[in-house]
Formats: structure tokens, C-alpha cells, sequence
């Protein structure tokens, strides 16, 4: 069992609860309180205990003490009802029934201070079926492997949420990454077509030719493609004849002489 089993000393829960209450000028609490108080730091130093103590395990010097504190706390909610005060005067009977019985002759909690007239078969032949089941009390040591196997999935749960994180951390950046590049190759295609088309309208104004606008040259269709502009230069370099010279060439004017 990990931790000091308490901070009575040599004294028992009763003569404890004395000097706190000496030290603090106040009034002796409850035998349930004592024992929280007395697992969790020297009279001198302990404060008086609330009922919100028991949800961290941390405060008290062992695992086996929480555990004995929460049991108590729970098996009397469950058969006195959900406004039932731990701090209240000790019930024998409810020690006896959240402790398993007694282990080795001992009650869980305040064991030779109080008196349970009844035995654990006694009080399980008075039970009902609609009664909660009574538990044995865990081991210390069950308690601390049950506390380590925890605390190790939380660690490994953690580990997990971290790599998660760190694994859409690098997708963001990867596609950050994708959409920088292909922006910057859309802005490269975008400067060789104007330089294309700037070449193709200098040689159309060499040629006394209106050049067409760019998206003629560069349409969205082969935005990216250099030889669509330049298929447009290599027309502009050879017109198509007109129509009346085409005609001329197939049907020749027949000669004076013919």
C-alpha cells in the first residue's frame, strides 16, 4: 500500500479529533470526518473535512483510506437516500455493509471506537432484492494496480491526442503548402502567356494588325498550355487567303486567245 496508513500517531481517531479541535478552538467532528481528516494531515495542519475531498484520491495518504471514505459515502446514498450526510453520526451497521464486513476482525472505519451488533450473514439474510448487493472490500494492492492500469491509459490516451493533433497540424500544412505552390504556379503560367501575347500583339503591330484580346489567346481552357498562344502567332504569320482569291485560283479567267 503506497503512502502513510495515517497522521494519528499514537493516538487514536477520538483523541485526534481533541487536539484538532483544541487547536482550532472549535467543536469535535463527526468519527467520518475524523477519519478523513486524520488520513489526510496532522491535526496541526488538517483542515476540517468537506464532502468535495473525496473526489480526488490525491487527498488522502493512501488509496485504501479514499476508498473505505467513498464506499461509506456511496453505499449510504444508495440505501438512506441521495440527501444522505457522511458527516452525520456513524452508522455501525453502513460501516459494516460499504467495508465487505470486517477484514482480519477489523471494521473499515473507526474499528474499536464504535460497535456493530450485527454480523455480515446477519445482515445480508435481512436484505430485499430491491436492496443494493454488497461488495467485499478491494485489496490495497488491487487498488493501487486498478489506480496504475489508469493512470497509464490516461498517459497512453494522452500520447494518442497529442500525435492526433500533431497529425492535423501537418495536414493543415501540407495543404497550406499544396495551395502556396499551385498559387505561385498559376502566377508564373499567368506572366508566360502575358509575355506570349505581348510578343504576338507586337508582331501583329509590325503587320498593321489589330491583335485579338488575350483571353483569345489564352483562353481558360489552355490557361496553361504556351502552344495555344502559340498556334495564335503562327496563324497571325499566315492569314488565310480570302475567299475571292481561293475561288480565282480553282476557276481560272479563261484567256482572249483561248
Amino acid at each position: 500500500m503506497s503512502g502513510v496508513p495515517h497522521h494519528q500517531g499514537s493516538v487514536n481517531l477520538y483523541q485526534y479529533g481533541d487536539n484538532w479541535a483544541r487547536h482550532n478552538k472549535t467543536d469535535v467532528p463527526e468519527l467520518f470526518d475524523l477519519y478523513a481528516m486524520a488520513h489526510s494531515a496532522p491535526y496541526k495542519k488538517a483542515n476540517a473535512f468537506s464532502e468535495s475531498d473525496l473526489d480526488d484520491p490525491k487527498n488522502f495518504t493512501n488509496r485504501a483510506s479514499h476508498n473505505k471514505l467513498v464506499r461509506y459515502k456511496d453505499e449510504g446514498k444508495a440505501r438512506k437516500g441521495p440527501d444522505f450526510n457522511p458527516s452525520q453520526p456513524i452508522d455501525p451497521e453502513l460501516v459494516m455493509i460499504s467495508g465487505g464486513g470486517r477484514h482480519h476482525g477489523l471494521l473499515a472505519i473507526g474499528d474499536g471506537l464504535i460497535r456493530c451488533t450485527s454480523t455480515l450473514p446477519q445482515i445480508k439474510r435481512r436484505q430485499t432484492s430491491s436492496d443494493p448487493e454488497i461488495r467485499p472490500r478491494p485489496r490495497p494492492m488491487d487498488l493501487e494496480i486498478k489506480a496504475a492500469i489508469e493512470e497509464e491509459r490516461a498517459k497512453t490516451e494522452e500520447l494518442l491526442e497529442e500525435e492526433r493533433r500533431q497529425a492535423a497540424e501537418r495536414e493543415r500544412e501540407n495543404e497550406e503548402r499544396a495551395a502556396r505552390l499551385l498559387e505561385e504556379e498559376r502566377n508564373r503560367n499567368d506572366l508566360a502567356n502575358r509575355a506570349i501575347y505581348e510578343l504576338f500583339a507586337s508582331m501583329c503591330e509590325k503587320n498593321s494588325q489589330t491583335p485579338p484580346p488575350m483571353s483569345v489567346i489564352a483562353p481558360a481552357g489552355t490557361h496553361n498550355s504556351p502552344q495555344a498562344s502559340t498556334s495564335a502567332i503562327g496563324a497571325s504569320k499566315n492569314p488565310d487567303p480570302p475567299p475571292s482569291a481561293t475561288t480565282a485560283s480553282k476557276n481560272p479567267v479563261p484567256s482572249p486567245m483561248g
